[in-house]
């Protein structure tokens, strides 16, 4: 055995480590939603009464209105302020656009609890504090990095010259925009807008930070209701949001590709 196959085992057990290593806690977690004697393993049975109990709770129902609504409304903002964005990017070279673009991608580079509480402290100081507004502006900013990641992938993959065409016949840039290029990304939208939506309904440090007493988002209920109550309603709940997330997933994958969009 040559020392490159004695790296390239080490390699792939490390991969496989690190692998089990991530899905062992959502294991987990499917697991005790699904075990009658709750948090006791080996399971010795299969019952849904965990999720009959989640998806039945007012106080969870709420949450997810709340983070229905608060999810929607952060991708719309989120994609509107994106694309003008990933067209300047995708289309143009400027002075700056390296720059530009890294400016853009900052709430990636910064951890997600320093964000908030940043967040949390100019809000404070501008009068405004915890709120509805700063919640959802904190959500848009959280998740436009990447609607600008999946719109540029979806514009470099598009041909300019479509849009040069509809110019040259006496389209103006709006009538363009709305004629052409959306229709033709439509599925790098959508697929932009449902990463967002699902990025937003799953934040926690953003909502625990800035959301109003009276408009809980369902992490932050779920998150509460683990401080006080020891059953596996919460792991029902969350094996919950982990298979609508999967869904999502395969369906961006479908659509615009997750190895396309993560190296755009």
């Amino acid at each position: 055995m040559t020392r490159w196959d004695i790296s390239s085992i080490a390699l792939r057990l490390v991969t496989f480590s690190m692998m089990a290593f991530l899905i062992f806690p959502i294991a987990v977690t499917l697991i005790v939603a699904v075990n009658p004697r709750e948090f006791v393993l080996p399971p010795n049975g299969f019952t849904l009464d965990w999720f009959r109990a989640a998806w039945s709770s007012k106080t969870f129902l709420r949450g997810m209105g709340v983070s229905l609504v608060l999810g929607l409304a952060a991708a719309l903002i989120a994609n509107a302020l994106a694309l003008p964005a990933a067209i300047a990017l995708a289309r143009t070279n400027f002075p700056g656009k390296g720059a530009i673009n890294l400016i853009l991608m900052t709430p990636l580079l910064i951890p997600t609890t320093i964000l908030s509480l940043a967040l949390y402290i100019y809000f404070v100081r501008v009068g405004y504090g915890s709120g509805l507004v700063p919640l959802l502006v904190g959500h848009a900013i959280h998740i436009m990095p990447y609607a600008v990641r999946i719109l540029t992938a979806s514009l470099l993959n598009f041909d300019p010259s479509y849009e040069e065409a509809a110019r040259n016949v006496g389209a103006g840039r709006i009538r363009t925009l709305f004629s052409v290029t959306l229709p033709v990304i439509r599925t790098g939208l959508i697929s932009s807008l449902t990463l967002c939506f699902i990025l937003s309904w799953n934040d926690f440090p953003i909502s625990v930070f800035l959301a109003p007493p009276s408009w809980t988002p369902l992490p932050v209920e779920l998150y509460s209701y683990i401080k006080f109550q020891y059953d596996a309603v919460a792991a029902a709940l969350a094996s919950s949001l982990i298979l609508l997330s999967a869904v999502a997933m395969v369906v961006i994958d479908r659509l615009a590709g997750l190895r396309r969009v993560l190296r755009s």
